[in-house]
Formats: C-alpha cells, structure tokens, sequence
C-alpha cells in the first residue's frame, strides 16, 4: 500500500482533468486521526441504481481480482441527515461494476479489490467512486468520492468517509481516511489498543476535538502512532468498562462524554471509537466501535 495514494491519484487524476474533472487534496488533522483525502461534487439526481455486481450490460470493461483486502464505512452527511452512497469499481458509470448501496453508518464486510483494464490504472491498482444513491447520470466530475488504490497481498484497509465543508460551493465535499490494518502494532499485556476517529464531528461548533476514555480513566496513556494512519492511540485495560469518547476541553477534565460503548475490549486487541454523527448537531453524536486487525 502507499499511502501517498490518499494524496495523489497520479496519472488517473490527469485523465479526469482532461474530462473536466475535479481535483484531489489532502490535509492531516490530529482529532480525527490520520490522513483524509478530500473530494467535493455535485452529485445529481439521477432514477434508480443497476441491479446485479456486474457494469452496465454490454460494457467491454474487463474486472479482474486484486490481492489484499479492503472494506467501506459511510458516515457522510449532508447537515441534516446521514447519505446513503452507491459505489462502483471502475472509472465511468457506464463502465464500471458494481460494489453496492452502502448505507450511512453502515461498515462493509471486506472484499476483494477489483481492477479495471484501463489504460492510465496499473497492473496492481483498483479505482473505486461513489454517487448519491440511485444517481446513474453522473459524470466523472460530479462523482462524490474517486480513489485509485494499490494492493499487494498483506494489505487489509478499512476506507473511511465523512462528510467535510466545501469552500468552493454547497454541494457535498466528502474525506476519506484509510486504516492500514496490516501495519497495527501489537497492545501490552493486560491492554487493549483503542484509536479515534472522530471526523465526522469536524462540522460541529464545539464537537470536534474529542479523546477516548473509560470510567474513571479520562486520560488514558498514549502511545506513539499505531503504525496504521490512525494517529496516536490510547492504551485501555481490557478490563475497562464505560468505553467512550469525551470533549478534550471540558472543565473538570472528563465531565462531558458520549454515551458509552456497550461492547467490551479483549486483551491484545486493537479498536476504533468513530465518532458518528447523523446531523451537523452536537445533540447527535455517537459512539461506534470497530474492531480492527481481525483480518490479519
């Protein structure tokens, strides 16, 4: 995997530059943890998906299996409600295959990353994009998320999304991160390790900047940056209970946090609190936990 990949789409980014599409970003932010890449569109409106895993009927795109593995979790919003996405293996809708409705707030099983036989994609690489539910109109330009990746056999990686604020218009602008999961480091004995991603607070007034803590342990230990693009973690006894996340700034320290977790840590294990958020609303913040690391 190469993680300048969340940066720079390289020679594909030429390509949609050419058909008038839009360019990517990135930016490193320590609340949420990692390296986000962002791309904004317009998404249209289009009526109904395609059924089947397969590209349109007739297409002369040729699919092929990557190795690794990688899976998707959707947290966009769109201010007042979570975004349902549909995303596609390939560089055009008409050309493309399938991936499927991936629900807000819904964390895919993972799956096999496929290649397109496209010129400008190499041999190890995978293009995926992402339009509003139902939308089968769309042009390059206006795809809300269009990633190209690279696989090798170790690599396990979680793709992220959360919506962020577009400088250059009202429509949607969406971040991913990714979570390397082949490169987590090992917790200590008794521990769990627990990172944060908290992006989709980014959009909050006062919501954002938030730390993993447990019952009496709002200041858990951190460690150096797990390795996995995930930032700094927080080292909790596997034993802990009241697994959440609490505003950094409160006075008392910890007096302010989310409701709590109710799944339990395993010794040697390692997890992500994401912070979810259905609406741009502090009163709608949430907890999910992910574990990750499983799959190694």
């Amino acid at each position: 995997m190469r993680y300048a990949s969340l940066l720079l789409v390289g020679s594909v980014s030429l390509f949609f530059a050419a058909c008038g599409g839009g360019g990517d970003g990135g930016d490193t932010s320590d609340a949420g943890g990692g390296a986000d890449s962002t791309d904004s569109a317009t998404g249209g409106s289009g009526s109904g998906g395609r059924s089947g895993s397969g590209g349109r009927s007739g297409t002369d795109m040729l699919f092929t299996d990557l190795p690794g593995k990688v899976r998707f979790a959707n947290f966009v919003s769109d201010g007042t409600a979570g975004v349902n996405l549909d995303f596609y293996w390939g560089m055009t809708i008409a050309d493309s295959e399938l991936i499927g409705t991936i629900a807000y707030g819904e964390i895919t099983e993972f799956m096999v990353p496929r290649h397109a036989d496209f010129p400008l994609l190499g041999a190890d690489e995978a293009h995926y994009f992402a339009v509003v539910e139902g939308e089968t109109e769309a042009s390059s330009a206006q795809f809300l998320v269009s990633r190209d990746e690279t696989f090798v056999a170790e690599d396990v990686m979680t793709v992220a999304f959360a919506s962020v604020e577009n400088f250059s218009g009202d429509s949607l602008a969406i971040s991913s991160t990714n979570f390397y999961e082949h490169d987590l480091t090992v917790p200590p004995a008794g521990m769990a390790h627990v990172y944060v991603w908290a992006n989709p607070f980014e959009q909050i007034d006062g919501g954002d900047f938030v730390l993993a803590g447990a019952d009496e342990l709002c200041g858990p230990d951190r460690g150096e940056s797990g390795g996995a693009n995930l930032g700094a973690v927080s080292l909790i006894p596997a034993a802990a209970t009241g697994l959440t996340l609490f505003d950094a700034n409160t006075e008392p320290a910890c007096d302010s946090g989310l409701e709590p977790v109710t799944e339990t840590l395993q010794e040697g294990h390692s997890y992500v609190l994401i912070g979810e958020a259905a609406s741009f609303d502090i009163s709608a913040r949430n907890v999910v936990l992910l574990e990750v690391g499983l799959e190694n």
